[in-house]
């Protein structure tokens, strides 16, 4: 914890307002929270809350005794509370202050300063039969149900002895306004932050008196679609976290505000799917080396079986075969993963229009043509009874490109860029840049993309071997803030970065006007301590290694792809620069003394200076001459 003089060095002005301040509110008013460690307010919730009001005072109850010492009641409005009042989602009380969920957009919310109250809230999914009706699988395929998930929230704050059991969460791509309104204003007005999903990650200061004033606050997140689901499934974050929970992992997703517009592109395809829905035999490839696995795609018969599909799906009749994807208003067509198509004569003339578009970058144009032309015609047979949905594609692999004729405008497609490699691969990166804006003049319906941050951690996993840390924090923050800008509705990310990098990424989704350099600073300073100013040097001295494309020469860099094996430990990891880390991580070792800062160090040190250690050992026994 810190004190209230150590936080006022970071804290951030309570009266920064994100956007203009709402029609006919009042001027800048101070409302109590705490005063000498005891409550000074009530927050208050409709009798029956939204999940995303039930959460949300949870979260501010827990989260304000962490910073003041104070335990705030919560109350329901048939309490008939009175005083000063934080009321959270839509309630009788909001509605006599002219506040509504419905008069808000879908994850539009507002801090609102009124006499005596302040208000948090915003469009809220509601528990309603027909709502759980709603069918749905985003990308990684689970149904919106199993994203609502249940947790035991004391206890996974590490206040078990406060346990009521456990409670459902609003569902990561359901509307939750009002949570969106209660992070911001914690981190905003309380200086909490969320640098993981365990305590030891959230960093708050400490003040038994605390009073907030500012403007009204009414905005919506950059992004509206934001897809990074951080599970310390890689080894850097995984070992930069340490230990947590299933629950805790869930609360830390709503905090980092991933989730929003509902929204899905993954493969559909697949022998799963064609086994289970396609047996007729008009829709069958003809290559039997394919059979099972791809479609004829250029079937009439397919597409009007495809089409019929999506009108059920938007119908709510439901249906969908085993692993497909569709969200929303967004119901997918993504083929199996690979080349072995149908080779009918229909087919194998469109797909010879692509024979030209080889590119020799993994994202080219080759079956670009004939892949668009099935989602275009798909997408003309629903638009007739369904104009305001789409049908949503990735345009991946060998069909990158845009087609060589113009999109349907109901087609919603998501470019797959390998962002990973932009800093040091100039060839690819211009490739994928140079699709991704023909993309833009292409498509007519709402864009998303895939983002990659799978390299060089993937292939260091399926090869065994240990990768240098590709941290890219500044270059990341840069494509993310152009996206954004560009109009992109939604990102899912492929891949898992570091902590900091993960969390820089999700403040930049929420807000690409985010202070990248403000928010490294605070995080090193705050996360870390004494320690904060080598342990940040180390950071961004590995930064600085990774992203320097002088350090990808050929042949360790060719035109589809880097050695990242060879590279990590003859380009980037030598010995000069690991003794120069090594001193960093000296000095760290030596600041870190007090905890939490040294549990945080010891885990950081862990997770990325003994793997680069082993990683640079066990490459350099491998180039040894075997002894004869």
């Amino acid at each position: 914890m810190f004190s209230l003089r150590e936080f006022s060095q970071w804290l951030r002005p309570l009266t920064l307002v994100l956007a203009g301040g709402l029609a006919g509110s009042a001027a800048a008013a101070s409302f109590p929270v705490a005063a000498n460690g005891k409550a000074a307010c009530t927050i208050v919730t409709a009798a029956k809350p939204t999940p995303a009001a039930r959460l949300s005072a949870l979260e501010l109850q827990h989260h304000l005794r962490l910073v003041t010492g104070a335990d705030i009641p919560v109350r329901t409005e048939q309490d008939a509370p009175t005083g000063p009042l934080l009321l959270v989602g839509e309630s009788d009380r909001t509605r006599a202050l002219g506040f509504r969920g419905a008069d808000f957009a879908g994850q539009e919310y507002v801090v609102a300063f009124r006499s005596n109250a302040l208000v948090l809230l915003g469009q809220d999914w509601e528990d309603t039969p027909e709502n759980r009706r709603v069918e749905g699988r985003p990308m990684t395929g689970e149904s919106l149900q199993a994203l609502r998930h249940r947790v035991d929230y004391w206890k996974a704050v590490g206040l078990p002895e406060r346990s009521v059991g456990e409670m459902e969460l609003p569902g990561l791509y359901d509307d939750q306004g009002t949570c969106l309104a209660t992070y911001d204003f914690l981190e905003r007005f309380a200086g909490v932050r969320w640098y993981g999903p365990a305590p030891l990650h959230t960093v708050s200061p400490t003040q038994a008196n605390l009073t907030v004033a500012g403007e009204d606050i009414r905005r919506s997140p950059g992004l509206k679609h934001r897809s990074a689901l951080p599970g310390g499934n890689w080894p850097f974050l995984r070992g930069q976290w340490g230990e947590f929970s299933g629950a805790q992992l869930q609360l830390f997703w709503r905090r980092l505000r991933q989730g929003g517009e509902r929204w899905s592109a993954n493969h559909t395809f697949h022998r799963a799917t064609i086994q289970s829905t396609f047996t007729a035999p008009e829709y069958q490839s003809k290559n039997p080396k394919t059979q099972g696995s791809q479609l004829c795609y250029s079937s009439p018969e397919l597409v009007a079986k495809v089409a019929q599909m999506a009108r059920d799906h938007f119908d709510g009749k439901g249906g969908l075969p085993e692993g497909w994807k569709a969200l929303g208003d967004h119901f997918a067509l993504v083929p199996d993963d690979n080349l072995n198509l149908c080779n009918c004569t229909r087919c194998e003339a469109a797909l010879a229009k692509g024979k030209a578009r080889k590119t020799g970058f993994f994202s080219d144009g080759q079956i670009s043509d004939y892949w668009f032309e099935f989602v275009n015609a798909v997408a003309r047979e629903v638009r007739k009874t369904h104009p305001d949905k789409f049908i949503s594609t990735l345009g991946y692999w060998a069909y990158a490109l845009p087609p060589e004729f113009p999109m349907e405008p109901n087609v919603s497609v998501a470019p797959c860029l390998h962002t990973c490699y932009f800093p040091v691969h100039p060839g690819m990166r211009d490739n994928d840049l140079a699709l991704y804006r023909d993309w833009q003049k292409k498509s007519q319906g709402p864009m998303f993309m895939w983002v990659y941050y799978h390299h060089p951690m993937e292939p260091a996993l399926i090869q065994r071997w240990k990768c240098f840390p590709h941290v890219m924090v500044h270059d990341t923050a840069k494509a993310m803030r152009q996206f954004v800008r560009d109009g992109v509705r939604g990102i899912f990310e492929c891949g898992e970065q570091d902590q900091l990098e993960q969390y820089v990424m999700a403040r930049v989704w929420d807000d690409p006007d985010t202070d990248v350099d403000a928010v490294i600073e605070e995080f090193f300073r705050l996360y870390f301590g004494p320690a904060g100013e080598p342990m940040k040097r180390f950071y961004l001295r590995l930064e600085q290694i990774a992203t320097d494309p002088a350090n990808y020469p050929a042949p360790y860099s060719r035109r589809d792809g880097i050695d990242w094996k060879k590279v990590a430990w003859e380009r980037l990891g030598t010995a000069e620069r690991m003794d120069e880390l090594a001193a960093l991580i000296a000095q760290a070792d030596k600041a870190a003394t007090a905890e939490p800062y040294r549990q945080r160090f010891t885990l950081w040190r862990s997770a990325l200076w003994d793997w680069m250690q082993q990683g640079r050992q066990e490459y350099l026994a491998g180039q040894a001459p075997k002894s004869p």
